[in-house]
């Protein structure tokens, strides 16, 4: 009779159900490149005034079919949550940032049926190279902060407003039968 290998034991099991639960959604899912950009630079400024579904500061990049299919969607350029300070009559700072971004559900819906999400970073997150990626209908956005100066203010970590620059691939996701 052979001996039975227990090499593994519960640990191979775990590793077992990871691998076939992380296996799921990604091999069901068609991804293609929209575009690359750089923000602030590739967006529109908002001048008081709606780009898409964000007003009225700030600047939202429009995300155009490269196909000529009209706007996929939009990201906004950039909003926080804590408090905000000035340091100077030219500079803020502020302890967080989100991009909000929105998409169409699906990529033949036509316009509307427009959903709104995040890409958030803390105050702790706020390094060149933090990155971070949100699917939301049929755009996946994947951030890249490129450029951030930080200041300890208060003894929390807060970013200088004027300092932020951020990368962005988009692509359009679908998912496959």
């Amino acid at each position: 009779m052979r001996k039975k290998d227990t090499r593994w034991g519960w640990r191979g099991a775990v590793l077992s159900v990871a691998v076939a639960m992380g296996c799921g959604d990604e091999t069901d899912v068609r991804r293609e490149p929209v575009g690359s950009f750089v923000l602030p630079r590739d967006a529109v400024p908002n001048d008081n005034a709606a780009v898409g579904p964000f007003c009225c500061t700030g600047s939202t990049l429009v995300v155009e079919d490269p196909q000529g299919q009209g706007t996929l969607g939009y990201l906004h350029f950039f909003f926080w949550e804590g408090q905000a300070y000035n340091l100077t009559d030219t500079e803020s700072i502020a302890p967080d940032l989100y991009l909000g971004v929105s998409a169409r559900r699906s990529l033949d819906t036509g316009l509307g049926d427009e959903l709104l999400d995040r890409i958030s970073f803390s105050g702790d997150e706020l390094r060149p190279g933090a990155s971070k990626r949100v699917r939301i209908g049929a755009l996946e956005y994947i951030a890249t902060l490129t450029h951030v100066e930080t200041v300890l203010f208060k003894g929390a970590p807060h970013f200088l407003m004027s300092s932020l620059e951020v990368s962005v691939d988009v692509l359009s996701v679908t998912d496959t039968p």
